[in-house]
């Protein structure tokens, strides 16, 4: 599909998403119009609601950036999600371990922690793949699930902080290494610039050097990537691993942005990565606005939810919707093609018969 037409093709299935959006309402509310009113404009209504969103795609724009540099390379790192709560697990404990260390050397550590949480997983599926050439798309998947019954054993066992009177959680980030907030009574802070200055420099990578140059050939055809001399094997590897990475920081940027604690539920941001990435075709910069849109449907149907009477659900109901339109491409391309060949095999054997006659 040339260009022109898939960026209208994108526009069509995000107005398509909007439509879908207020269809699920009206057939859902009592009071369609009054739910309508906040889902669309609620997130605008006020700086706190306003700063909610934003705050909201950060994690978000993070996760995407991650399963693109994983799926540039055709790695299809389905495990993102485990990737990033075991990346905010030992973001968060290493945080703990360190309460009163000088904040400037604390919270890169914590970062850092935060990324090799994530990098491990990524390596192990790596080694899974070299050592019994097993999927990594499978490997990514089954590592995680494993992944979140270790972690909720261990959250509401020996790491649970009994004295935090917030349900089953580890222990509290130390306030020395929180980030300030930006737009008050709201929780956005300064994660935000965080994620902004990663959408950037991803792209330069990808785009502008030339490890993303092979990260690109190796997703391209892996065939000319070798006969250039490059080692697929080793730059997918370093893909999933930088992917995973990502995912442990954009689970770090979650817990600042939000309880400052890890619990033992899934926050999804992981799963709405994959979709973001997909949606914006790979490209770190699209990843910005698309996870903007994703924060916006989440929190209008909050919105919609506390002022009306419909679920914060309808938004999922709406991601989802748009992913499965995006990744009907194939299929229409498909059956476009086919409709080509037979026209062409039509013409050919319409000469023919010309030709005999």
């Amino acid at each position: 599909m040339k260009q022109g037409k898939r960026t209208f093709f994108e526009l069509l299935v995000i107005l398509s998403g909007l439509v879908m959006a207020l269809i699920v309402i009206l057939l859902c509310s009592d009071e369609p119009l009054t739910a309508l009113k906040f889902f669309f404009t609620g997130p605008f209504s006020s700086a706190y609601f306003f700063g909610d969103m934003l705050n909201t795609a950060v994690p978000l724009i993070i996760c995407g950036l991650a399963a693109s540099v994983s799926f540039t390379a055709s790695v299809w790192n389905l495990g993102l999600e485990g990737m990033v709560y075991f990346g905010m697990l030992t973001g968060t404990l290493s945080a703990v371990a360190m309460e009163g260390w000088p904040a400037a050397i604390a919270i890169p550590l914590m970062f850092i922690a935060a990324f090799a949480g994530g990098a491990l997983l990524a390596a192990i599926c790596n080694f899974l793949k070299r050592k019994f050439d097993l999927d990594v798309m499978m490997s990514s998947l089954m590592l995680a699930n494993v992944v979140f019954y270790l972690i909720f054993m261990l959250v509401e066992g020996p790491l649970r902080d009994m004295e935090s009177g917030q349900g089953v959680t580890t222990k509290a980030i130390p306030e020395a290494f929180r980030f300030g907030r930006i737009l008050e009574p709201s929780d956005l802070n300064t994660t935000l610039f965080l994620a902004l200055a990663l959408a950037v420099i991803v792209y330069f990578a990808l785009k502008r050097s030339r490890v993303g140059y092979e990260i690109r050939m190796t997703g391209q055809s892996p065939a000319f990537a070798r006969y250039g001399g490059v080692s697929t094997a080793a730059v997918a590897s370093l893909a999933m691993i930088f992917s995973g990475g990502l995912s442990g920081i954009g689970g770090m940027t979650y817990v600042l942005s939000t309880s400052f604690r890890v619990r033992n539920q899934l926050c999804g941001i992981g799963w709405s990565g994959l979709s973001i990435a997909m949606i914006s075709r790979n490209n770190p910069l699209l990843v910005v606005p698309v996870a903007l849109f994703f924060a916006y449907l989440t929190k209008g149907a909050e919105c919609a939810a506390l002022f009306a009477d419909i679920t914060p659900d309808v938004s999922q109901i709406i991601q989802g919707a748009i992913l499965l339109l995006v990744t009907s491409e194939k299929l229409i391309e498909f059956l476009i093609g086919r409709r080509k060949e037979k026209k062409s095999s039509e013409r050919k054997s319409g000469k023919k018969e010309a030709v005999n006659a």
